[in-house]
């Protein structure tokens, strides 16, 4: 009887026993177990991540004995201006080389250089930059279009859904976290408990020094958030911008105006409608009241609004621009204008004989000039008075009368205070140095 019970049991366990040759994961399942949506999400964007640096010039104390870092703590010392590198993060957001990042990333940069996937170091022009928003355009040129990758939408973010994060955390490139949405409408404050930058993704996915600019994914690898910000007391607790801050902003950073000097009298916006899972699709309006949806700028239908004024800002002066609407309304072309002159520039050229324009760093490395503030004069009239004073094609105006010049406000408003007569010194810097000269009126 025993024997047969056991011989029984022996029956039952031979009939589960795989069949010989089948490994324990075909068993369970054919999937490839390996390839998950992190390793999918990864491969489909690593090519549009970019890694970002730098070039500025910081202020450091010199000592007698040369560079010495104990030296420093004293506050003794002459100071001088030496170049240093900083490193950060971006995505290209349209084939045509644009590429977002934060403002404080490439904030008073001497030279921005951008470097892909496949190695290649390009540099980049600043397209725009809003302090406030902490948001930076730069464009990067290339004979072939650049892979982009998709915006999301940040309107329907749940708390709990994951997200992926790329960047180039310590110089480690195209490093990959991952994480959740931890918490929504996030404020950053200051010491002084003022809001600095409001309304951010919370997320657990490791951020570091050096991320800032790169993408935060979701699951379909689109962009839904910018990464901008640690709690350095803290672990895993990361701030990004929602990507709905960009894309509202775009026709304020990609203003041909404010970017080539070319005023369109057109203003777009952007309708999007969200459906699940991630379906976001795109209705490019005009901003006038009542809104016209555009069909096509020139026979090509605009896909996104960062692809409407990427469209935009190829057009120069004089060029003529084409609006197709839905709804069978009458076409409307426009004229692109140069756009006019700011009044600064314009009383320079007609009270000073000058041709001046804003000094940042990266005119300044341009140029080699060795400030980064004042008025770059790029023209002197013949016989004008600025030119009897001695001023030359490649000074700095630094100051007028006895006030600074640091910008084009502050020399708007010292042009109106001039005498219709008289005497006042203007100062200059030519290469390292400075001199005085006085304009006769």
């Amino acid at each position: 009887m025993m024997r047969s019970a056991i011989a029984a049991l022996l029956l039952v366990c031979a009939c589960v026993v795989p069949a010989r040759g089948k490994g324990l994961n075909e068993a369970i399942s054919p999937a490839n177990l390996r390839r998950t949506v992190t390793v999918q999400v990864v491969e489909k964007t690593k090519d549009a991540v970019v890694n970002i640096s730098t070039t500025k010039l910081v202020s450091r104390r010199i000592s007698p004995f040369g560079f010495d870092p104990f030296w420093q703590q004293f506050g003794q010392g002459e100071v001088e201006r030496v170049p240093a590198s900083s490193l950060g993060s971006g995505f290209i957001v349209h084939p045509d080389g644009y590429v977002i990042t934060n403002n404080h990333v490439i904030d008073r940069a001497r030279e921005i250089h951008v470097e892909l996937a496949d190695g290649r170091k390009l540099p980049a022009d600043l397209i725009s930059a809003d302090a406030e928003a902490d948001l930076a355009v730069l464009q990067i040129h290339s004979e072939k279009p650049f892979p982009a990758l998709d915006l999301g939408d940040s309107s329907d973010l749940m708390i709990g859904e994951p997200v992926i994060a790329v960047g180039n955390p310590l110089g480690y490139s195209h490093s990959v976290s991952t994480g959740i949405v931890s918490a929504l409408r996030r404020d950053l404050k200051d010491p002084n408990d003022k809001v600095i930058l409001a309304d951010l993704i919370q997320t657990d996915a490791a951020i570091n020094p050096g991320n800032s600019g790169g993408p935060l994914l979701n699951a379909y690898g689109q962009v839904i958030g910018i990464n901008t910000a640690i709690r350095s007391d803290a672990q895993n607790i990361g701030f990004s911008i929602p990507i709905n801050r960009l894309r509202d902003l775009i026709p304020e950073l990609m203003n041909p105006a404010q970017v080539r000097k070319v005023d369109i009298k057109l203003k777009l916006a952007e309708k999007r409608t969200c459906s699940p899972p991630a379906n976001v699709s795109c209705e490019i309006r005009t901003a006038d009241a009542p809104p016209r949806t555009i069909a096509a700028i020139n026979g090509r239908k605009p896909t996104t609004i960062v692809d409407a004024y990427a469209m935009l800002l190829k057009f120069g002066v004089n060029d003529p621009i084409t609006l197709t609407f839905a709804a069978g309304q009458k076409p409307q072309t426009i004229i692109a204008q140069a756009t006019s002159l700011p009044d600064a520039i314009v009383q320079a050229r007609k009270v000073l004989g000058i041709t001046v324009e804003q000094v940042t760093p990266m005119l300044a490395e341009k140029y080699h000039l060795s400030s980064e503030d004042g008025l770059f004069v790029s023209a002197v009239a013949k016989g004008s008075i600025s030119a009897k004073a001695g001023v030359q094609a490649g000074d700095i105006i630094v100051s007028l009368g006895r006030y600074r010049v640091s910008t084009l406000d502050d020399f708007s408003a010292l042009l109106h205070r001039l005498p219709e007569s008289g005497k006042v010194r203007i100062g200059v810097l030519r290469g390292d140095q400075a001199g005085v000269g006085t304009l006769e009126f």
